[in-house]
């Protein structure tokens, strides 16, 4: 390839040989047909490169690494190998709908301010949910304290902008929320707000497997980004924050109150620093705190919780809380009693 192409699409496989033709095609058949396509083999033992060297197309190029190390080393190299002036990610089981490259490449190339584009995604396999990410830089930069708002696997990038960012092998199973969580303030992002690319789910995936290391990288990646607001991290600790979080622990009730002054402090302090969109840290901090709430009165979270310490919090909470807890007993109740009757 003499010239460089307009996308480097970066297609990191392992042990994918039942899904790597169906991908590939998805690439191929493509309405923009500028790219090249740069497939990082980490050691496959299955017969993945059989299937990719079958391929007669002089735009796919196979690096085979020497050492199984992982995606996060297989990312760090097609990020750098990448010649052409956008990146577009994929994974090897995953499928693009033929426009994905057009659409996202209109977006980049007519607004200078963006340098990611999403899109929303549509799984298939074990679920059939669509993925809806919220749409503009701020709003998507807020929900990264909920979680990954940013599906990379799906995102086209502006090479330049991201040429220097190298992924942390210490970050493993959480590399693209990392990815975000670091260059959300140096970079605009954006999702089209339609399904572009086809999520793959299934038993074997990475995200299945290891569901447990995934979790915590993801709190260590959220308490990383609270922590831009500077809060006194002695009085709200980590191990607090983190508790509250993931409810696997016991929780004290004077945790509770601490949790709730903790909400206050954020929004006191975002106010001052304007770290986040207030509105949207706002409303973000409200959904972490209702799905905690939610939790803990109404779901088994494999920690004992009395009658008498779930009355004791209830009187300690802000009255729209209160209400809203009595709200959903009612008409938990109101079921009930229908179920009886009938």
């Amino acid at each position: 390839m003499k010239n460089a192409p307009l996308i480097s699409v970066v297609l990191p496989v392992y042990n994918v040989a039942p899904y790597i033709k169906e991908a590939l095609d998805s690439v191929l058949n493509q309405t923009i047909q500028d790219f090249e396509i740069i497939v990082i083999d980490d050691c496959s033992t299955d017969n993945t490169l059989e299937v990719i060297e079958s391929i007669k197309d002089a735009r796919i190029r196979i690096i085979k690494k020497s050492e199984n190390k992982g995606l996060i080393d297989s990312l760090n190299i097609g990020f750098t190998e990448a010649k052409g002036e956008f990146i577009a990610r994929m994974d090897g089981d995953d499928l693009n709908t033929p426009d994905r490259f057009e659409k996202q490449l209109h977006i980049l190339q007519n607004n200078s301010e963006i340098t990611a584009c999403g899109c929303w995604l549509q799984c298939f396999g074990t679920s059939n949910k669509i993925i809806k990410h919220k749409q503009y830089h701020k709003e998507i930069q807020a929900h990264l304290l909920l979680s990954n708002s940013m599906s990379l696997g799906a995102t086209m990038l502006k090479t330049s902008a991201y040429r220097s960012f190298k992924f942390d092998e210490t970050k493993l199973h959480a590399e693209d929320y990392d990815f975000w969580a670091k260059t959300a303030w140096e970079s605009k992002m954006y999702n089209i707000q339609e399904v572009l690319y086809l999520y793959r789910v299934h038993d074997k995936q990475v995200s299945t497997k290891h569901k447990s290391i995934q979790i915590q990288g993801d709190i260590e990646i959220k308490l990383f980004l609270f922590k831009k607001l500077k809060y006194d991290t002695v009085i709200f600790t980590d191990v607090m924050i983190t508790k509250l979080l993931l409810l696997n622990k016991p929780i004290e009730i004077k945790e509770i109150k601490l949790f709730l002054k903790w909400i206050k402090t954020l929004i006191y302090l975002n106010k001052k620093v304007d770290v986040y969109s207030q509105s949207d840290f706002k409303n973000v901090l409200n959904e972490i705190k209702k799905v905690i709430i939610f939790k803990l009165y109404f779901t088994s979270i494999g920690i004992k919780i009395s009658k008498k310490w779930r009355f004791q919090t209830l009187l300690i909470l802000p009255l729209e809380d209160i209400l809203y807890v009595l709200k959903l007993k009612f008409r938990e109740k109101k079921k009930l009693i229908f179920k009886v009757k009938h």
